[in-house]
């Protein structure tokens, strides 16, 4: 584990039997994906293994592996972050990966700085795989602990205090203003926060296989300890803002959000409301509220509120002569070295 993110919050919610049964019930069954064998060791830890296939030409075709509960291309599910693996050592997960035909082994989302990591990495490499990191991302969140809302607030910018902040006064003299959390009434929220999705990127934010897998996600983490908050801010009883969160093992996980585009001039609905979530989130035990890797469409707003982060990379473990080859001169091509590279 590492400071951010300590034992207490171990293993993660995405690392969960809640998340991978979820997942599984939602995208098992996709037709581009595959069930790898039913070897005893491949249900350990992970549960199970699945696999699809890249053609790059008529004569070209790859296999690539990925444990269960991840977004792959083949199988876009929503996005699991902090792979952590659970009773299995690295060299048992390497091992029951091993027992499968593959061409390259994808691995997303490890906070490159745990001794985890580095011992998946050690395992690979003297299992003869070759190592890439396919990508890199930040993850974001605030201290709870050892810390309060008020000397949070005197330490982030102004400009960010504003908006999270001070503009609250504003808010309220628009109308009558509250803040409800729907759960369990998840339809009802998720209707709310489609309809922001809709207005601010043209698609949705679940339908489908995602639908189904962060509903029954929902049900299950509650009946694990998990405490849900669909968070919906109205005013004058039309709901203006929505924020999903989630409370587990001592951590605060802020999964969605979603508002009225240009709700009122100098409003930032989505800013406040986070502020009215992270305010909520020092009065509890939690050690952090985690706004996880990603950004903003205009800025980088996770970045600008939040007191720590970590570096999250995603590895790519190639086992495949041909692959090694392809990648590597598709490095030296890139003028990138052999240990980073993007998938074929």
């Amino acid at each position: 584990m590492s400071n951010y993110f300590p034992a207490a919050n171990y293993p993660g919610i995405f690392s969960t039997p809640e998340w991978l049964d979820a997942w599984q019930n939602a995208w098992a069954d996709h037709s581009a994906i595959t069930a790898a064998g039913a070897h005893q060791s491949a249900l350990v830890g992970r549960q199970q293994f699945y696999s699809y296939q890249q053609k790059k030409s008529s004569i070209l075709s790859f296999t690539t592996l990925f444990p269960a509960g991840i977004s792959t291309s083949a199988s876009p599910s929503l996005r699991s972050e902090y792979f952590m693996l659970v009773n299995q050592k690295p060299d048992d997960f390497i091992a029951a990966a091993l027992c499968h035909k593959w061409s390259q082994l994808f691995i997303p989302d490890m906070i490159s700085t745990t001794p985890e990591y580095a011992a998946i990495v050690k395992a690979a490499e003297s299992n003869g795989l070759t190592v890439l990191v396919r990508d890199a991302a930040t993850s974001y969140a605030v201290r709870l602990q050892e810390n309060s809302f008020d000397n949070y607030l005197k330490h982030i910018g102004s400009n960010t205090r504003l908006k999270l902040f001070n503009k609250r006064k504003k808010l309220y003299a628009i109308g009558e203003i509250s803040q409800q959390n729907l759960w369990p009434d998840v339809d009802s929220f998720i209707k709310i926060l489609n309809e922001f999705r809709v207005q601010r990127w043209n698609k949705p934010c679940y339908q489908g296989r995602n639908l189904k897998q962060i509903t029954a996600f929902l049900q299950n983490i509650a009946q694990a300890g998990g405490r849900p908050d669909l968070s919906v801010i109205y005013c004058d009883g039309k709901p203006v803002s929505a924020v999903l969160d989630l409370y587990y093992r001592q951590r605060i996980y802020n999964i969605q959000s979603g508002y009225i585009e240009k709700f009122r001039d100098g409003i930032s609905l989505g800013t406040l409301h986070l502020g009215l979530q992270i305010e909520k989130a020092f009065a509890t035990d939690a050690i952090y509220y985690d706004f996880m890797a990603g950004s903003g469409k205009k800025s980088n707003y996770k970045k600008s509120l939040a007191t720590h982060s970590a570096q999250f990379a995603s590895l790519m473990l190639v086992r495949s002569p041909l692959l090694k080859k392809l990648y590597y001169i598709k490095d030296r091509l890139l003028g990138m070295t052999t240990s980073k590279g993007s998938l074929l």
